[in-house]
Parts: structure tokens; sequence; C-alpha cells
């Protein structure tokens, strides 16, 4: 499972918009209960997983692209839209996406 997962991770499978649990399992290619004891066992909801990849991910084109709008990096990490993503940026770093950028 540990495997299958470091491969959709590391081929951005996370990115997409709108991804459910069912959906990330069967790119996976596991069932969904096994996705969903995977996480349990790592004390993760699948929200908070798939907000946090997209978060390291949304760090990551930040410091390579920080001319990138706030708006390009929401779509291009997989969030919804521009002020989800600077909530939930926010939540988890204690910076705005600005404010992230600036600090570099």
């Amino acid at each position: 499972m540990e495997e299958a997962v470091k491969r959709w991770v590391e081929a951005g499978g996370y990115r997409q918009n709108g991804i459910n649990m069912p959906t990330a399992a069967e790119a996976i290619g596991t069932p969904r209960y096994l996705l969903s004891a995977w996480l349990k066992k790592k004390n993760r909801t699948y929200a908070s997983w798939m907000n946090s990849l997209r978060i390291d991910a949304a760090k990551r084109v930040l410091r390579e692209h920080p001319e990138w709008s706030n708006e390009a990096v929401a779509q291009h990490c997989g969030f919804s839209d521009r002020s989800y993503f600077q909530k939930k940026f926010k939540e988890a770093t204690g910076q705005t996406p600005t404010e992230y950028t600036e600090g570099i």
C-alpha cells in the first residue's frame, strides 16, 4: 500500500481538482476500504491528507515560482478556488501565501 500511494503522490494524482476518496483509491490501484484503513492507521482523514499534500505542493510552487498568482498556485495544486487555498494555507502554515513568498 505504501509504495502504491507513494507512486500516486509522486505522479501528482492529488492535484486533480475535486478528486474524492473512491476515485483516488481507484487511481492508486487499491480498494477504497484499504485506503481508508491506511489513512486511519496514520491518524488522518482523507480531507486532511489531501490538504497536506496540496499545501506541500503549494510551498514548492511558491518557492519555485514566486511570480505566480494565488489563483494559479491554487489551480496547479488541486484546490477548488483561491479563497479556500488561502484559508487552508494559513491554517497549515500560520502565514498567507503572500507572507510565505515574502519570507523566502
